[in-house]
């Protein structure tokens, strides 16, 4: 199955409830947020999750990995130490890291307060897995993310990318390291980045990141290099002075793995309606696109604003067979290429009339725009298109409106699912 979760943690011991002592109170929204993406991996029953921490040990031109048959460890350091956790390790992803990652320096002892503080929240979540262990790299760690990534797709268990890490330690003068004005920055441009272009983050300001005294940055560019996806923010707050992030960057969807199988079985002449899922998320009434990429282009991509199937999966099959063999712009899919391509659903929301182009943001709505019988559709969050004016410049064109000539809107919500 490979990779399927990735996501970003803080780490700070207080959180964790015997060290706290009440004080974790104060960071509710991040507690409530750490038992739901713990509670969230526990569900997808990942069998191995590889941890990246800024806290183990580091190594300036590669990337450390701790080679024990387990990871161990206990909050002593902390005054708890009865507070103690233990996982097996999983030696067929330590042998392939190994083998495929470039810089590999072995590590072993203890695990770091970086690590211990997911893995805690794991545990009380009833998740009781493998560990890898890795250390955060300090150079180049979209390449390794990219490489993580590949190398747990091509093996056939349920892996989660679990990326350690806190925001700035500069947001308040009684902080751990004073104020300073990059902080809050840093914190708000990474989040503004995750709702909207992730590619941003790693063209943040090095004078920023150096100022903003963060521990994370590392590792989730990492996590973002690993998978792409639909990255949802479930709680950011800094009340100690510290930036605290959870957010579930990428999570396998069944909708466009639903797509794969059906555009395969037409190529491959089986019968596309064996097996049609009856679950919760396919039985509603929706509009979608089905997109296919290869190699990071687009290779098709058809959809429907609204519904005119039975149900979503049987929308999702119309338009997946339609994206790979009828868009004009594309030649038609060959059964080959198929293990070439990825497939993402956009599933729509209702369509609402608005007023004007004012109640427009291309990162959170998509557009229709209609003239005399014309017609022409732009979803969100498209790479390149920043602006309402482009959006509305782009679906006039697709509509063969003229660009100064008055049209009417309507505006929609879209949730992109991923392999």
């Amino acid at each position: 199955m490979g990779l399927v979760n990735t996501v970003f943690v803080p780490h700070p011991p207080l959180l964790v409830p015997e060290v706290g002592r009440g004080e974790e109170r104060k960071c509710q929204a991040s507690l409530d947020a750490y038992h739901e993406i713990s509670r969230r991996l526990a569900v997808a029953e990942i069998e191995t999750v590889i941890l990246v921490s800024p806290h183990a040990p580091l190594t300036k031109g590669g990337i450390t990995l701790s080679m024990d048959d387990a990871v161990y460890g206990n909050f002593a350091q902390f005054g708890v130490e009865q507070v103690s956790l233990s996982f097996a390790s999983d030696p067929v992803v330590i042998a392939q890291f190994q083998k495929h990652l470039s810089g590999v320096v072995p590590m072993q002892g203890v695990i770091d307060h970086g690590a211990f503080v997911p893995l805690y929240f794991l545990q009380k979540a009833g998740w009781n897995g493998k560990v890898v262990l890795l250390g955060m790299p300090l150079e180049q760690p979209e390449e390794y993310g990219e490489r993580i990534g590949k190398i747990l797709d091509e093996l056939p268990g349920r892996y989660a990318l679990v990326a350690s890490g806190d925001m700035s330690h500069r947001l308040k003068e009684d902080g751990p390291y004073g104020f300073d004005s990059a902080g809050p920055e840093f914190d708000q441009s990474v989040l503004k980045a995750l709702q909207r272009d992730t590619k941003k983050i790693i063209s943040l300001p090095t004078d920023l990141v150096e100022r903003a005294g963060e521990c994370g940055y590392r590792s989730l560019r990492l996590a973002l290099a690993a998978k792409e996806g639909a990255p949802e923010v479930l709680s950011y707050e800094g009340p100690f002075g510290v930036g605290y992030l959870v957010a579930d960057l990428y999570h396998s969807s069944s909708l466009p793995q639903w797509a794969r199988g059906c555009l395969s079985a037409y190529l491959k002449r089986e019968d596309p309606d064996l097996n049609i899922p009856h679950s919760p998320e396919f039985v509603v009434k929706r509009g979608c696109f089905v997109t296919l990429k290869q190699n990071g282009q687009l290779r098709g991509c058809i959809g429907t604003t609204e519904p005119w199937q039975e149900n979503l999966a049987l929308e999702i099959q119309h338009n997946a067979l339609a994206a790979g063999t009828q868009d004009p712009r594309f030649r038609p899919v060959r059964v080959e290429e198929l293990d070439t391509l990825s497939f993402t659903v956009d599933v729509l929301g209702e369509l609402e009339k608005i007023e004007g182009p004012e109640e427009l943001d291309p990162w959170r709505y998509g557009v229709v725009v209609r003239q005399r019988g014309k017609s022409g559709l732009l979803l969100p969050h498209l790479e390149g298109v920043d602006t309402v004016a482009d959006q509305v410049s782009i679906a006039k064109q697709k509509a063969g409106i003229p660009v100064e000539d008055p049209v009417e809107f309507w505006r929609f919500e879209v949730k992109r699912h991923y392999e």
